[in-house]
């Protein structure tokens, strides 16, 4: 099993949102006695309606290239660390070239975008005529999509684990026996970020405006909903719901599973944190570590982390043996 170079990786995904946003920063700087100041940066169908001043604009649009390119320099190479869990050789997602191709066209994306409006500002004396030609967006998604092709194509593949994990040692269940074996799985972050959503929600709706500030208490309630999932193994197979109520919910009967493995899951194999769909398949990842992975008839997995989860897999496993 070879691993990428990591300083290659970290080019890979964290020069292109730099170099996309150069040629807006050139011409900011360049254009500056042709460009209105403040410019206009925010626009809706009826023209601008967002303004910020030229300095800052360029603070803003270098900071968020040299962010985003960090952001995901970041993720690639802790993926393909040494003592990272590699892909296991039966599952079609690739989570380096997905890496690689979200920044690429994300780069693209938002490298188009503001240029097309620094542009909308030149030879303007007043920001306040700015127009945004509704080209712009469509333009932009198909450069995204270009880019983010490029980027998958260029991209090395992630490692392969050189056997896939064995299938768990199904627990001896007789006939006239139930069993039941549970476990919660938390992400404190994500509570965290929940609870502080929350409480800023409330301030804001008292202070600024009520509307602003339910979007903030509804932002705090799904993250605090979504940070907390108990998963049930029982003769109904597996259960995984999410927060006091239990939603969203997945159920995966007995006779849905050909396959239960105990393994260790990486974050990034399935894109991040959270509730992630990916090629091949679904995954509640909370964090990094021991977790169960079941593969279904169709042949699309469904994985979770949790404590415990060698124990957990034996008993699916035993559950699914004792259905057949």
């Amino acid at each position: 099993m070879t691993r990428p170079n990591p300083i290659r990786l970290g080019l890979l995904a964290g020069l292109p949102p730099v170099l996309c946003a150069v040629p807006n920063l050139v011409l900011l700087a360049t254009a500056a006695d042709n460009l209105p100041d403040p410019l206009a940066t925010h626009f809706s169908a009826g023209g601008a309606d967002g303004f910020t001043g030229r300095v800052a604009t360029i603070g803003i649009s270098a900071g968020l290239a040299i962010g985003l390119g960090a952001l995901f320099a970041a993720i690639l190479v802790a993926n393909n660390r040494k003592d990272a869990p590699a892909r296991r050789p039966d599952t079609t997602f690739d989570p380096n070239r997905l890496l690689v191709a979200s920044s690429w066209g994300v780069g693209g994306l938002i490298g188009a975008l503001l240029f097309a409006a620094t542009r909308a500002n030149l030879f303007l004396t007043n920001a306040d005529q700015a127009e945004l030609p509704g080209w712009t967006f469509p333009v932009a998604a198909v450069i995204a999509l270009l880019f983010g092709a490029a980027g998958w194509l260029i991209a090395p593949a992630s490692p392969v684990a050189e056997v896939a994990p064995p299938a768990a040692e199904p627990l001896t269940i007789g006939h006239t026996e139930r069993v039941n074996w549970s476990r919660r799985a938390t992400s404190p972050w994500m509570l965290l970020t929940g609870l502080v959503s929350l409480v800023i929600g409330v301030a804001v709706g008292v202070v600024v405006h009520p509307l602003v500030g339910s979007i903030a208490v509804l932002a705090g309630v799904l993250a605090t909903q979504l940070a907390v999932v108990r998963v049930v193994v029982d003769r109904r197979g597996l259960t995984v719901g999410s927060g006091l109520l239990g939603w969203p919910r997945w159920q995966l009967a007995p006779a849905e599973i050909t396959e239960v493995t105990a393994t260790d899951i990486s974050p990034a194999h399935y894109g991040g944190y959270g509730i992630r769909l990916v090629p091949g398949a679904t995954a509640v990842v909370l964090r990094g570590g021991p977790g169960i992975v079941v593969t279904r008839r169709s042949g699309r997995q469904f994985a979770v982390s949790v404590d415990d989860a060698a124990t957990g897999a034996g008993v699916l496993a035993g559950v699914v043996q004792k259905s057949a």
